[in-house]
């Protein structure tokens, strides 16, 4: 049969990655010609370190507890609000010792660079860890770290999702070679603990003490000085954060969400969200457990990229995480449509932003009631793509993997 021809494979191969950096490129086209560089988030991070720096709790200048710092300016309410040890640790990423104009470029250099450099060291993992059989492969599933469509509103509103999601990429590859930075590099990640918390969760079945370590002490220590700083106890910071976090309008509150019109709260929804992202979880361990696959990082990394996306709240540009399953169903000896079509939902948006523009133009019915409900399929259909990366883990098993999933 022709798919199952090698030279097929590898053009085909060759033709999706081209596609979908072709898709993620026209996108970030589209928004920077009808809509610009806005880079909130950006400035609104760069303000947050930079207040930090100067003594001050941002939510203080926020809630107009004290004035405005002329140069920094005041903090947007209703977009402000970050995890307190981000309050430091963000600098590396959004500097707050730096004018706001050098800190925009820089970020949006850390956009380019990032994925780049994810890229390299993605390839040589994918080699050392047997996840491919050629540098071809390698180099081709590397480049998918490119090509979320999500990358467009990381770029446009200067969050700094797109990094943390390299960061934790990085941070997998880095795990048997060097525990330190890999527990340092999830620690930057932790900027975005709604992505990059999850994470914590194969390195406690593996037992791997000492990144976790590196990790929870290099984000205790930027919370502590955080408070030092800001002569604010640590859980009054926490706590100024998660009341702004549960009153977002506009994130997307995970696997439950649809209960929120029914009257349910935030935090209940967000609860049932964590303990649906546990079981999954917990699932996934026992089945990789059960196959002998502990030793597989990619099929650990992936599953919990999943779960990533539904645990807690999100927006668009967390969803760039979602490369790693992509990743991980690249790397099948041979990929199937319906596997490209997991890859797909994966990497772009089509079910989120596409049911709710056609059921406002065919149906009429306004996008604010259709998106919530597209979200939740979306959601159920990158949970169905869980069955691929586990095809994919289980060839890597052995050769004969494939008969017996």
């Amino acid at each position: 049969m022709p798919l199952q021809c090698p030279l097929t494979q590898r053009r085909l191969r060759l033709f999706a990655v081209a596609f979908f950096l072709v898709v993620m490129v026209a996108n970030l086209g589209r928004y920077l010609v009808f809509d610009g560089l806005y880079l909130w988030d950006a400035r609104l991070r760069w303000q947050e370190c930079a207040y930090v720096l100067h003594g001050l709790d941002p939510f203080d200048v926020m809630q107009s507890r004290v004035p405005p710092i002329e140069e920094i300016g005041w903090v947007d309410a209703s977009l402000g609000g970050t995890v307190p040890w981000a309050y430091v640790l963000g600098n590396l990423i959004n500097p707050g010792f730096l004018p706001c104009r050098v800190a925009c470029v820089y970020l949006l250099v850390l956009d380019f660079l990032a994925p780049l450099v994810t890229a390299f060291f993605l390839a040589r993992f994918l080699l050392r860890s047997h996840c491919v059989q050629d540098r071809y492969t390698a180099v081709l599933a590397a480049l998918l770290v490119f090509a979320p469509s999500m990358w467009a509103n990381a770029v446009l509103f200067g969050n700094q999702s797109g990094i943390v999601c390299c960061c934790v990429m990085l941070s997998m590859c880095l795990l048997d070679q060097n525990e330190i930075v890999a527990g340092l590099l999830l620690a930057v990640a932790m900027c975005k603990p709604q992505i990059a918390f999850p994470f914590l969760f194969p390195l406690l079945c593996r037992r791997r003490w000492k990144v976790i370590g590196v990790t929870s002490g290099t984000v205790l220590g930027a919370w502590l000085l955080a408070s030092i700083l800001t002569e604010k106890g640590p859980i009054a910071l926490a706590a100024e954060m998660l009341r702004q976090g549960l009153s977002y309008s506009s994130s997307y509150y995970g696997l439950f969400n649809w209960m929120l019109p029914f009257g349910a709260s935030t935090k209940l929804v967000l609860v049932l969200d964590m303990a649906a992202g546990l079981a999954v979880l917990i699932v996934a361990a026992w089945w990789i457990f059960r196959n002998h696959l502990e030793q597989d990082w990619l099929a650990w990394y992936a599953v919990t990229a999943m779960v990533s996306v539904f645990w807690f709240y999100k927006q668009g540009h967390d969803y760039i995480i979602l490369a790693l399953p992509a990743i991980a169903i690249f790397c099948l000896r041979r990929v199937t449509l319906p596997a490209w079509g997991s890859i797909l939902i994966l990497l772009v948006d089509v079910i989120a932003f596409g049911v709710p523009k056609l059921c406002t133009l065919l149906l009429g019915l306004p996008r604010d009631a259709v998106y919530p409900w597209a979200k939740l399929a979306e959601t159920l259909a990158i949970l169905a793509t869980l069955y691929y990366v586990f095809r994919s883990a289980k060839e890597r098993c052995t050769p004969a993997g494939l008969a017996e999933v």
